[in-house]
């Protein structure tokens, strides 16, 4: 038997296929993007060499005691200092030195759980980075880093 008048299957079956191709292609390219934004959030943040850098600047503050006592002191009183002209250290050569050896631009020193919107007078992307920074309850102390190429850091030590 042949059928004569079949174009409304073929326009159905056409409609069918192409709104699941469609979903499908709606599907990945919504999942790379957002692997993409992953991707670039963790090419920017907290990468090893930046973590690595950080790590020295502990070091270095727990080696100055009067530049520890300072943190503590001024760290209660405001929610965050700026540690990036090394005026609280000791031997303030060593400090810019080690700052310009790692590459680092703007070092802040704050409590694990300041508050969002409590750091407002840096750079988008600096700020992004630290609304991005989940806090926890504990009384660490916490070095957040801006770095000259463009990417972020934060680290706890302390208590």
């Amino acid at each position: 038997m042949l059928k004569y008048n079949n174009k409304g299957f073929v326009l159905a079956e056409t409609l069918i296929v192409t709104v699941f191709v469609a979903g499908v292609l709606i599907y990945l390219f919504i999942q790379f993007s957002n692997l993409s934004s992953l991707y670039n959030e963790s090419y920017s943040y907290n990468t090893v060499e930046s973590l690595y850098a950080l790590e020295d600047v502990v070091d270095f503050i727990k080696s100055d005691a009067l530049a520890l006592s300072s943190i503590k002191e001024n760290v209660k009183d405001e929610q965050y200092i700026d540690i990036s002209n090394c005026n609280i250290f000791i031997s303030q050569e060593y400090c810019e030195k080690l700052f310009e050896l790692e590459n680092i631009d703007t070092i802040l020193v704050t409590m694990d759980n300041i508050p969002n919107g409590a750091i407002t007078s840096y750079d988008s992307g600096f700020l992004d980075f630290i609304s991005s920074i989940s806090r926890t309850d504990n009384n660490q102390y916490r070095l957040i880093a801006s770095f000259n190429n463009s990417t972020y850091a934060t680290l706890r030590f302390g208590e």
